[in-house]
């Protein structure tokens, strides 16, 4: 419940962002063609240039991870000057490409230019990896590999699916509880 609530306060102060950044981002991602597959609120980063890893912004975050339809993400919180998430980035793009054709997107959400997302889903050293799934936020503390990456990003997802199939049959058992006709109690 909790990172549900960070991740809607993200996109809610994502969406609060100024406009000027988010045009600035728009502008730079559709220059250089952005990190991976595009789209609102990518941006272009030197650190995951030509990679297959999105890089997003607030406004990115907001639009395409945030809401409760959201595909499934291993994300990437990073800051551009810090080594360790440099050294990472070869393990991600290689992350990104075993995860490729599975339904799990990989982006990295850059924390220079995204603060408001950091501060709303309590990112407080880079860099941090989550899973996300309908706009809730999974922590990752294991190992920083490529293997050990896309392993949790595929078990998250197969748990995320397997959640929604119980969700769907429970929901349509108590629909036809609903409405199956009540027997009719009779006079004594």
């Amino acid at each position: 419940r909790r990172a549900a609530a960070a991740a809607a306060a993200a996109a809610a102060a994502a969406a609060a962002a100024s406009g000027a950044a988010a045009a600035g981002g728009a502008a730079s991602a559709a220059a250089s063609g952005g990190g991976g597959g595009g789209g609102v609120g990518t941006i272009h980063s030197p650190e995951y240039a030509g990679t297959g890893v999105d890089v997003l912004d607030g406004r990115g975050f907001a639009a395409q991870l945030s809401s409760a339809d959201a595909a499934p993400a291993l994300v990437v919180f990073f800051a551009p000057w810090c080594g360790h998430c440099k050294k990472m980035v070869p393990e991600v793009a290689k992350a990104a490409s075993k995860l490729r054709g599975s339904g799990v997107r990989v982006v990295a959400v850059d924390c220079d230019r995204a603060p408001e997302v950091a501060r709303a889903l309590g990112i407080k050293g880079y860099p941090t990896v989550k899973f996300m799934a309908r706009g809730k936020a999974s922590g990752y503390e294991g190992p920083r590999t490529a293997l050990q990456l896309a392993s949790f990003a595929q078990s998250r997802a197969a748990l995320d699916r397997y959640v929604l199939r119980w969700v769907d049959k429970a929901v349509a058992a108590v629909r036809n509880m609903i409405q199956r006709p009540q027997p009719s109690a009779a006079a004594p």
